[in-house]
């Protein structure tokens, strides 16, 4: 769930981060074409109005709240997708246990599962 909102937010600043290159690109062809050479002054002006862009920007990201996300159907769920929940253990049954191994033993290999053609190429 947050790993889409970062994803999302990752997306935006990188796409940001390209749109800055490429206005910087164009400014600094059109200073070529005119023969004006970069002075501080202007550097820090760039600077700034690209701080001011990025922070525009992110205030922009739409941060959607987990019932947006998530399918109505799906809405009887919510409850386990909570900080809160996800991070207290597991209530213990009576079928949890260990599996004791003999001494020397040593797995075959073999396959765990059959994969189709299509799925072997992606692996």
């Amino acid at each position: 769930m947050w790993k889409a909102v970062e994803d999302e937010a990752n997306k935006a600043r990188m796409a940001k981060a390209e749109r800055e290159i490429i206005k910087k690109k164009k400014m600094q062809r059109e200073e070529n074409s005119e023969f004006i050479k970069p002075t501080i002054e202007r550097e820090i002006k760039i600077a700034m109005m690209v701080e001011e862009k990025q922070e525009k920007e992110e205030n922009l990201i739409e941060i959607r709240t987990v019932e947006e996300m998530v399918p109505r159907r799906f809405h009887k769920y919510l409850k386990m997708f909570e900080k809160k929940e996800s991070e207290r253990m597991v209530i213990r049954k009576t079928w949890d246990h260990t599996i004791d191994l003999r001494e020397g033993f040593v797995p075959k290999k073999g396959k765990i599962c059959l994969l189709s053609r299509i799925e072997r190429e992606k692996v």
